[in-house]
C-alpha cells in the first residue's frame, strides 16, 4: 500500500497559500534572502555576494515585496536580519 502524505492544511482557492491550524494564510512560494546584503563567512564562496556590487541589497527585498512575494525566507545564519527588516519598513508594503 502507498503511504499516505500528512495534511499540513487547506490550499487556498488561488492556489497561491496553505491555511495552517491557526487559520493564517502562509504563501507556498517564498523568497530566500541567503547571500542579500552579506555574505556569512561559513559560506563556501563567502567571498560572493549574491548580487551585483552596484545594487542595494535593500532594493532587491523591496523588489521582491513588489512584486507580490510576502514569504521572506531568512536565518539569523544570513547575518542580514536588520537590511531585510529595514527593507521592508521602507517598502510601506506590509
Amino acid at each position: 500500500t502507498q503511504a499516505s502524505m500528512p495534511s499540513y492544511g487547506e490550499i487556498t482557492a488561488d492556489g497561491r497559500g496553505v491555511k495552517l491550524n491557526n487559520g493564517t494564510i502562509h504563501p507556498l512560494i517564498g523568497f530566500g534572502t541567503y547571500k542579500v546584503g552579506f555574505v556569512p563567512a561559513s559560506s563556501n564562496s563567502a567571498s560572493v555576494p549574491g548580487h551585483a556590487e552596484d545594487v542595494d541589497p535593500k532594493d532587491i527585498i523591496k523588489d521582491a515585496l513588489a512584486t507580490g512575494y510576502r514569504y521572506l525566507d531568512c536565518a539569523q545564519f544570513y547575518g542580514n536580519e536588520s537590511m531585510v527588516g529595514e527593507a521592508i519598513k521602507e517598502s510601506g508594503t506590509l
